[in-house]
């Protein structure tokens, strides 16, 4: 069948506004016999994008808030310090680069990747404040060996030398603990990697041969996600094919019948 031309009806904008969240642009093309690009150019002229990220931002929140362990996430976590929403701004980009498809095992590992990234600012907050201590009383050490030796204040220098023997160390065990840190970060890290990939492998084997199709779908999650998506591609055809049949205003003003096919064809008697 041969895609419609011309202007998109009011209509045909409704439907991209109200499928933009749940279809993609070919979904949209498919379902209104049209080709891409005035998809495309509807889509960029009135910023949907910008509107669905946002939309799609505060679903992810809620959806994070609603989560078994965001109870005690806010106990480890202050709001005023800026931790809190940086775990919610870092969980909404990796749950948005891995296109929302997370399991709960994923989501596990999602978090504690978050945790020991907050951890980690936090150490090397502590570093950057001990390091500007280390170089405060290590000129006040250098000040009192400046003066001539029985002018030194020796009780004091030796609690200046304390103090900044201290401070290196503190240095150095927090250097270490950022090592280790980072270390496990990069674990669960190469994990969650490892599992995705199994799962895009096992995906994609699936669309090079059936049994590879049927490996796919004996994964649960899978399978109802394909199913969420058929139905709803349906729900929304059936929909608007049955409104596409009706008269239309057009952006002119001009009110005439798309003909989409033989059955879409009214008798003017």
């Amino acid at each position: 069948m041969a895609k419609k031309r011309g202007q998109l009806s009011l209509d045909e904008e409704k439907f991209i506004t109200d499928s933009i969240y749940s279809l993609s642009i070919e979904q949209i093309a498919n379902a209104l016999n049209r080709t891409e690009a005035p998809i495309k150019r509807y889509i960029d002229e009135n910023q949907l994008y910008a509107l669905e990220e946002k939309g799609e931002n505060e679903t992810l929140l809620r959806k994070l808030h609603s989560k078994s362990f965001w109870y005690e996430i806010e106990r480890q976590f202050d709001q005023d310090s800026g931790e809190l929403q940086y775990f919610e701004n870092t969980w909404i980009g990796l749950v948005k680069q891995f296109r929302e498809d997370v399991l709960p095992a994923e989501e596990l590992q999602i978090k504690q990747f978050i945790t020991i990234d907050i951890l980690i600012n936090r150490s090397m907050k502590e570093r950057k404040r001990h390091i500007a201590e280390t170089e405060k009383l290590q000129k006040q050490v250098d000040a009192e060996y400046d003066k001539p030796e029985d002018q030194r204040d020796i009780p004091r220098l030796t609690n200046l030398e304390t103090q900044l023997s201290f401070a290196r160390n503190s240095i150095s065990s927090y250097t270490n603990e950022y090592t280790k840190l980072l270390n496990e970060q990069q674990k669960i890290s190469k994990d969650l990697k490892a599992t995705r990939e199994q799962r895009i492998k096992r995906i994609e084997d699936g669309k090079s041969s059936w049994v590879g199709l049927i490996r796919m779908l004996e994964d649960e999650e899978v399978r109802e996600k394909e199913g969420r998506e058929m139905e709803i591609l349906n729900m929304a055809t059936n929909k608007y094919k049955k409104d596409f049949y009706e008269y239309h205003q057009y952006q002119d003003g001009k009110i005439d019948q798309p003909f989409l096919n033989h059955e879409s064809v009214k008798s003017d008697e």
